[in-house]
C-alpha cells in the first residue's frame, strides 16, 4: 500500500504536477517504456486485479461504461478509466459509478510524480493519468478494472496490462489518421495491438479491410465476432430501445438469448451493448446479471435529452465522421426535418467532412468554441458551412457560453435544440447549464 502523510500538501502538489504535464498528442517519441518503468516501481498495480481492455474508434466509452455496470450488477467493486472527461476531470477515474474525490486524486497523482522522479521519467499527461487510475484502483481495492484505450491501442499508455481477462475492439473507422494510419487496415493494426494470447477478444461490426487484420491478430485467442458468434436485433420501439441478444459458446451456457431494454438512445447502442454483453458472458457472468447491468447503465452526453426550464436540448458527443453518421441516423429515425444545431469542433478532426454530412439536415447553425486550445476557429467553420451551398442561418458565439444558453433556453420556442461535436464543447455547455453529474451505474452489494 502507498502511505500518505501530509495528505493536503501532497494532494495539492500532485494536482499541480498533473496540470503542468504536456498533453500526449502522438507526435514524436511516444512509447510504453516510460510508463512501464513508473508502474514497475509501484509494484505493477495494473496487474493486481482482473481487467477488461476496450479499444475502438467510436462506442468504446459506452461499451466500457456498460461493462462496468454489468460487473457492478454482479456485486463487484469496479473501477472505470475513460478519457476524455465530460464535465469534471475526476470523471476519468470512476469507482462504483462515482468520480474519484479530489483529495484521493491528488494523493495518487503525487505518488506517480514521486515514482516518475525516481525513475528519471518524464510522463505525458495521458500517461500520468492512466498510471494514476491503475494505482487508484489497486489502493481502493477494486475487484475489476475496466480500461478504455485513449487513442489507438498498440502504443496507448493503457496497453501495459499483462493479461487482461478480456479485450474488445468495438468499431474501426477513420480518425486520427496522422497518428494511426491512412487506411482502415493500418488503423486496425494499431487497435489490434491490445490483443493478448489467451485473453478472449470481442470484436464489433468492423469494415471488411479492418476485420481481416483483426482476425489475423486474434488467431492467438478465443475470438467472439459480431454477427458470427453473437449479435443483436431490434425487437420493438421505432427508436430502437428494445433489443434481442443472441450469442453462443460461453463458459457458463453454450447458448444465451435474452431481450434487454436500452437506456441509451440510438440504434447504434444496440450494437455497443451487445459487445458489452458478450464481454460479460465471455468472462463467466450469467445472462441475468448481464441484462441487469445493461439496463442500469448511464452514459451522459450521448443522444441525451435534457429539459432545462422547459426547453428540450439533445446533446451528442459526435466528434468524428462515424459519430456524425450515428447522429444523423438518429435524426432520420425520429423523422426530423432540418434542425437547429449548436456545433463546435477541434482542428484535429475531419471537420470539413463532418460539416458536409450535417449540412443537409441543418437550417440554423449555432457555432461555439470548444473549451480546448485545439478548438477550430469559428471563422473557418462558418466559411466551410457557406461552401456547402446551404442557405442557412449562422449564429457565432465565440466562447460566450452564457449567451448561447440564453438563446437555447430563455429565447427558445419549445422546439428541440440539438448540440453535437466536441466533448469539450458539450462538457462546458453542461456546466454552464448547471447539469449535475450523476452516478454512471448503481453497484449492488
Amino acid at each position: 500500500m502507498v502511505s500518505h502523510g501530509g495528505t493536503v500538501n501532497k494532494a495539492r502538489l500532485g494536482i499541480d504536477y498533473l496540470n503542468n504535464l504536456t498533453p500526449w498528442n502522438g507526435r514524436g517519441g511516444f512509447a510504453l517504456e516510460g510508463i512501464i518503468r513508473v508502474l514497475k516501481r509501484l509494484g505493477d498495480p495494473q496487474d493486481s486485479y482482473p481487467t477488461v481492455h476496450i479499444a475502438g474508434t467510436n462506442g468504446k466509452g459506452s461499451v466500457s461504461c456498460a461493462i462496468a455496470s454489468i460487473l457492478g450488477a454482479a456485486g463487484y467493486r469496479v473501477g472505470l478509466n475513460t478519457s476524455p472527461h465530460l464535465q469534471l476531470f475526476n470523471e476519468r477515474i470512476v469507482i462504483d459509478g462515482l468520480p474519484i474525490d479530489d483529495q484521493s486524486l491528488g494523493e495518487f497523482c503525487y505518488d506517480i510524480r514521486s515514482a516518475a522522479s525516481k525513475e528519471l521519467v518524464e510522463l505525458s499527461f495521458h500517461e500520468a493519468i492512466t498510471a494514476v487510475s491503475f494505482l487508484a484502483f489497486r489502493e481502493v481495492g477494486v475487484d475489476w478494472g475496466v480500461i478504455e484505450v485513449g487513442l489507438g491501442g498498440r502504443l496507448d499508455a493503457s496497453n501495459v496490462i499483462s493479461r487482461p481477462a478480456a479485450t474488445a475492439i468495438v468499431t474501426i473507422d477513420y480518425d486520427h489518421q496522422a497518428i494511426l494510419g491512412n487506411t482502415l487496415g493500418e488503423i486496425a493494426a494499431e487497435k489490434a495491438g491490445i490483443i493478448k494470447p489467451g485473453s478472449p477478444l470481442i470484436s464489433g461490426c468492423l469494415p471488411l479491410e479492418a476485420e481481416r487484420v483483426v482476425n489475423r491478430k486474434a488467431a492467438v485467442t478465443k475470438h467472439y465476432r459480431f454477427a458470427t458468434e453473437y449479435g443483436v436485433a431490434q425487437t420493438s420501439d421505432p427508436g430502437g430501445s428494445t433489443f434481442g441478444y443472441w450469442g453462443k459458446d460461453f463458459p457458463i451456457s453454450p447458448v444465451e438469448t435474452f431481450d434487454f431494454t436500452s437506456p441509451l438512445p440510438g440504434m447504434h447502442q444496440g450494437h455497443n451493448l451487445a459487445v458489452a454483453a458478450t464481454v460479460g458472458l465471455a468472462i463467466g457472468l450469467t445472462s441475468d446479471v448481464v441484462k441487469r447491468g445493461l439496463e442500469g447503465v448511464r452514459w451522459p452526453g450521448r443522444l441525451e435529452l435534457l429539459v432545462i426550464d422547459g426547453a428540450p436540448i439533445l446533446m451528442d458527443c459526435a466528434h468524428n465522421q462515424a459519430g456524425i453518421r450515428a447522429f444523423i441516423e438518429y435524426l432520420l429515425h425520429r423523422n426530423e426535418g432540418r434542425i437547429d444545431l449548436t456545433f463546435g469542433v477541434l482542428d484535429t478532426k475531419n471537420w470539413k467532412e463532418m460539416i458536409a454530412m450535417l449540412a443537409p439536415h441543418v437550417n440554423h447553425w449555432r457555432l461555439i468554441k470548444p473549451d480546448s486550445d485545439r478548438a477550430l476557429p469559428l471563422e473557418l467553420v462558418s466559411a466551410q458551412i457557406k461552401l456547402s451551398g446551404s442557405d442557412v442561418k449562422i449564429s457565432a458565439y465565440g466562447g460566450d457560453y452564457d449567451a448561447l444558453v440564453r438563446d437555447l433556453v430563455r429565447n427558445g420556442d419549445g422546439e428541440t435544440r440539438y448540440v453535437t461535436g466536441s466533448m469539450y464543447m458539450i462538457g462546458r455547455l453542461r456546466n454552464t447549464l448547471g447539469v449535475p453529474p450523476k452516478p454512471l451505474w448503481s453497484p449492488i452489494r
